[in-house]
């Protein structure tokens, strides 16, 4: 798979994420290689982003031509100011761009969204990228797609494509255990606790990636000691409050552990602020300041408080007991 960014030289901000791949390249010649290709933000990559994907790979080899992807950062909703401060993103550009690549897609096309593009019309868009920049052969979108500035009917942009010789496929919606995957969907799943569903959706378990802090040590204390994670991206979903069955990668190694979301209320009785924090089973050495990543696999139980410590530590000893029914 070979990533390409921009059309004319632009380097994207990297504040929503940390420089995880090369900002300085620029889109090579993908004129001449006339690509299918299909359009997305896909954020996430779920089964129903995979389905498609795959599909346009497979229609790419059918007419002996390279699939493209062509996406869009920032978040168009980030740049348009559209839910301020309350959109979370399922996936950094660095985890989007590596769920991608296990896909059997030749190029990935990464445009700036700006104001400019998302005042084009569809028949603008496609004139403008698809044909004058792009020379695309075919263009693959899913069902619920939204083309162009304010969205236009299939039939209308039947036309279009008709118009700039463009062939046109629609994809149709997938099932995933009666639900129909979506990003809203599967935020929606994350912030009520039901991780389980969310990685149906996902085809993959959800996670999150961060800077182990120092913390207050209490942990230790009752022989939990645990790794206060900060997130690496402000606009990742973190899910609801709770304890979590997970796996945790550190070093390249994986290890079975219990996260707690929220506020520890036995623990913190005042001045009281979320925290993420990872009991890693079977590991008892220093990660102060290292990246790890959590993987989330069920969520065991809410956050409760309780009476004394006592009972805690008794919780927890409860709480470890759960993994042996779920190893990997």
């Amino acid at each position: 798979m070979k990533i390409h960014y921009s059309t004319d030289n632009i380097k994207l901000e990297t504040s929503l994420d940390n420089n995880s791949f090369p900002l300085e390249e620029t889109i090579r010649d993908l004129r001449g290689i006339t690509p299918v290709v299909t359009i997305g933000i896909f954020d996430g990559v779920h089964t129903g982003h995979v389905a498609l994907l795959n599909k346009t790979a497979e229609l790419a080899k059918l007419y002996n031509k390279e699939s493209l992807i062509l996406t869009f950062y920032p978040h168009p909703r980030i740049v348009l100011s559209q839910d301020k401060g309350k959109l979370k993103l399922l996936t950094t550009q660095s985890e989007k761009m590596r769920q991608l690549a296990r896909l059997e897609i030749d190029n990935i096309l990464i445009l700036p969204f700006t104001f400019e593009i998302a005042s084009l019309t569809a028949e603008q868009f496609i004139e403008e990228f698809l044909v004058k920049q792009l020379n695309v052969s075919r263009l693959v979108i899913g069902n619920n797609h939204r083309f162009g500035k304010g969205g236009i009917s299939f039939g209308k942009l039947e036309k279009i494509c008709k118009k700039f010789n463009i062939g046109l496929d629609k994809f149709a919606l997938i099932d995933i255990s009666n639900l129909i995957p979506s990003s809203t969907k599967i935020r929606d799943l994350l912030l009520k606790g039901n991780i389980q569903q969310a990685n149906k959706l996902l085809g993959y378990n959800y996670s999150i990636e961060g800077k182990v802090i120092e913390g207050d040590k209490i942990g230790r204390e009752l022989s939990f000691p645990t790794a206060n994670l900060s997130v690496s991206e402000p606009k990742k979903l973190v899910p609801a409050n709770g304890v979590y069955a997970c796996y945790v990668k550190v070093r390249d190694k994986t290890y079975k552990g219990m996260a707690n979301i929220g506020f520890r209320p036995t623990i913190v009785k005042k001045n009281r602020h979320s925290s993420i924090e990872v009991h890693i089973l079977d590991f008892d050495e220093n990660i102060y300041y290292e990246n790890i990543e959590i993987e989330f696999v069920e969520k065991i139980r809410d956050e409760i408080h309780f009476p004394n410590l006592k009972d805690l530590i008794k919780q927890i000893e409860l709480d470890k007991l759960y993994f042996p029914l779920h190893s990997s």
